[in-house]
């Protein structure tokens, strides 16, 4: 069985970027480009919701969550694989703000459902 795991890719436009043109771009032409290299199999975005918990902050608007199929060590050389995907292949001005981040998880435990 291939190993799954989640990669969470937090973001925010740069400054003075219309949030319209980063999700365009986002949507359009990264997500495809990314789940394009081998062993990343789908992703799905999310906007934060204006619902929190009241004693936190969240500094990023945007968070994109990509299912890679592939063992731990080979996920960040996938990537490698695609330069135009990368920190040098981003377009300039880059579309996200310097404080991007990005976590890899991997999943413990079964996956579980509510079904009635």
């Amino acid at each position: 069985m291939t190993e799954r795991h989640l990669f969470l890719a937090m973001t925010n436009p740069r400054a003075g970027m219309d949030e319209d043109q980063f999700n365009k771009f986002y949507d359009e032409i990264h997500v495809p480009d990314v789940i394009g290299a081998p062993g990343w199999v789908a992703a799905q975005r999310y906007r934060l919701c204006s619902e929190q918990r009241f004693d936190q902050d969240p500094p990023w608007r945007y968070m994109a969550v990509y299912e890679v199929e592939l063992p731990a060590g080979e996920i960040m050389a996938a990537l490698k694989q695609r330069p135009d995907i990368g920190p040098i292949g981003r377009p300039e001005p880059r579309p996200y703000a310097d404080d991007d981040q990005v976590w890899i998880y991997t999943p413990i435990g079964p996956y579980q459902e509510n079904r009635p």
